[in-house]
């Protein structure tokens, strides 16, 4: 065997090695976040259900509010992120009955405001996105662009969210992506997947999102709410497992509180 051989054998044991150590690691976050370092890669999350106090048994509104970010330890370019996967916790879920839908081709294309009055009443959430972008001869920079959250026409029975972001820096682009809100199972109630769109013809890494999902709405003469949520036992569990591009991978679970109402 060569020394590229050898090289080249050391180098994907290596990097299967931080792959499973990546995945095993485990996000308890407090209501400060948790910030958790897998190889080079450091990830921080906060936020989380609200409000804290909940029914036991009785389904009641929650909003769902969020923000993580993505760096590395020693400040290189972030590799791409490919998918994010989630899962939430079996005493929530989401509900769109009567709830008016938006199609991926009316925000296509779209700057913000357009996207809003092309389908603002099919609006459940608002946020923001930003990229570290790495351009040739140049230092990488950090660009945000505001979010909207549409509900979409169901798929084979279940909800579908699409996320749009207008981002002017460093040309006008759009980005739509959807998630379909799955069953799952043990655990988890919800499973979506989320495919990230190509940043910057792959220069751009997506490195902070902040959202805030909130909907209710009345349909037939009764109120309804787009998440909804009950505390059995005191807690929570949402799962996050990120792909990237160049191979690597890390999964945790995210630990909430709640309080049961007596």
């Amino acid at each position: 065997m060569g020394w590229s051989e050898r090289r080249r054998k050391r180098r994907a044991a290596v990097t299967a090695c931080s792959v499973a150590v990546a995945i095993v690691g485990l996000f308890v976050a407090g209501a400060g976040g948790q910030t958790v370092r897998a190889g080079n890669l450091i990830v921080t999350v906060e936020g989380g259900f609200t409000p804290h106090k909940l029914s036991r048994t009785e389904p009641g509104a929650i909003t769902l509010s969020a923000r993580s970010t993505i760096r590395t330890a020693d400040g290189t370019h972030l590799p791409a992120l490919k998918t994010l996967h989630l899962l939430f916790d079996k005493h929530t879920g989401a509900n769109t009955k009567g709830l008016p839908s938006c199609s991926v081709g009316k925000i296509a294309n779209t700057l913000t405001n357009q996207a809003k009055r092309a389908c603002g009443d099919a609006l459940i959430g608002t946020g923001q996105a930003g990229a570290e972008i790495a351009l040739p001869e140049q230092a990488p920079f950090f660009a945000k662009a505001p979010m909207l959250i549409f509900n979409g026409p169901p798929k084979n029975g279940r909800p579908v969210f699409i996320f749009h972001v207008y981002a002017h820096v460093p040309a006008p682009t759009t980005f739509v992506t959807t998630g379909v809100l799955n069953k799952a199972s043990g655990l988890y109630g919800t499973d979506v997947e989320l495919k990230i769109p190509t940043i910057v013809s792959g220069q751009g890494s997506l490195s902070f999102a902040e959202l805030s999902i909130h909907k209710t709405w009345t349909h037939k003469g009764k109120k309804q709410t787009l998440l909804y949520g009950t505390c059995p036992n005191g807690h929570f569990y949402v799962r996050g497992e990120l792909s990237f591009t160049d191979g690597f991978k890390m999964a945790g679970k995210v630990v909430r509180s709640c309080t049961p109402k007596r």
